[in-house]
């Protein structure tokens, strides 16, 4: 089966006079990627070493599509379809495509990779809370167990012990969202009756058989994770493109409303930094799967990579990856800092949005 997505800005190297080139004029341009194609020239497409490339005003794109043979005129025209425009929670939709939003990070662990044992008891948490919501979180996403590599399983009662008393101070004291990290339903279910709205599974509802038929009952919203055992893949952008279909597929059948999904390609989770880069890379294919698309590279292990620098000195590093993710296609980015992070987002927002 042919694929092909909708990027929304020309990718480098593409200039202005290269489009040109290819028969366009005029502002704001946008492309189909055509991964692997294999039919015949036409005007005003470029060919790629791993596809093609056409690239027309968004509103013409679509004519354009329409001139490709089958079935690459219809894997083009499915990813002219838009994304859904807006997420469903229990106190609404949550309108997309105008801006991207800023989840910030309350870890609730004394064993986190970057931040844990900051805070040790309920007022110290609920002041971070408050910190996170003034510097401009949109989203408040909370976590009871460190998902880092090599962290301990934590037993269901102490998860809880760590997180319900928060969630209850911060009842009536924050007005935005609160998502639950967790891939165990009773957790989930705890949160969700005292407010929490998004169950944030790293395991895609695959460790607890409960947890998608739950939220759905619930009416929450669900952020479906890649990740695996083994940092070992042929080609990683595909795989996580299949299991995040595979997943969002099963989100379904379990009753998830169409507009409550969530995709996390799973930065850093099963992948090395090649790895994590590349899931960076395929956001745009990953947006094709007709569902909105978090992003968490907050100082994790690729950025070091890049930089060389440890954990706690990769806030800069950060503030790029956010860029990039909203430039990518990202509609919602998870981060620890959230002040610059908002910044970073606002400017890639002005950017690529208009």
């Amino acid at each position: 089966m042919p694929k092909a997505w909708l990027l929304p800005v020309p990718p480098s190297p593409f200039r202005s006079d290269v489009l040109e080139e290819l028969g366009y004029a005029g502002g704001g341009p946008a492309c189909i990627f055509l991964e692997a194609y294999d039919g015949p020239s036409l005007p005003g497409l470029a060919q790629l070493r791993d596809g093609a490339l056409i690239c027309a005003p968004l509103e013409e794109l679509a004519r354009t599509a329409e001139r490709l043979s089958q079935p690459w005129q219809e894997a083009a025209l499915q990813a002219l379809r838009p994304v859904r425009s807006s997420l469903r929670l229990r106190r609404g939709l949550l309108p997309l495509g105008e801006r991207t939003y800023v989840m910030g990070i309350l870890n609730l662990t004394p064993d986190s990779f970057s931040d844990g044992g900051s805070y040790p008891d309920v007022d110290a948490a609920v002041h971070q809370a408050q910190r996170l919501i003034a510097d401009g979180a949109d989203i408040l996403d909370i976590g009871g167990e460190s998902t880092r590599p090599g962290a301990q399983a934590v037993p269901l009662d102490e998860e809880l012990r760590r997180v319900v008393p928060v969630l209850k101070a911060l009842q009536g004291r924050i007005d935005v969202p609160i998502s639950i990290d967790t891939y165990k339903w009773p957790v989930a279910q705890e949160a969700l009756r005292l407010g929490a709205e998004i169950v944030n599974d790293i395991t895609a509802g695959r460790t607890d058989p409960v947890m998608l038929g739950g939220c759905a009952a619930a009416g929450a919203a669900v952020v479906l994770m890649h990740t695996q055992e083994e940092a070992r893949y042929a080609r990683v952008g595909d795989e996580i493109r299949r299991h995040l279909s595979e997943r969002a597929a099963a989100a379904r059948a379990a009753g998830i409303a169409e507009d409550a999904i969530v995709l996390d390609p799973g930065i850093g989770f099963g992948k090395e930094p090649d790895h994590s880069y590349a899931a960076l890379r395929m956001l745009p294919s990953l947006r094709a799967l007709g569902h909105p698309v978090l992003l968490g590279p907050s100082r994790k292990r690729f950025l070091g990579a890049a930089t060389g620098r440890p954990t706690q000195e990769r806030g800069n590093a950060t503030v790029a990856a956010v860029a990039l993710s909203v430039a990518m296609g990202a509609d919602i980015v998870r981060v620890h800092e959230v002040g610059p992070a908002v910044d970073a987002a606002r400017v890639a927002d002005r950017t690529v949005r208009g």
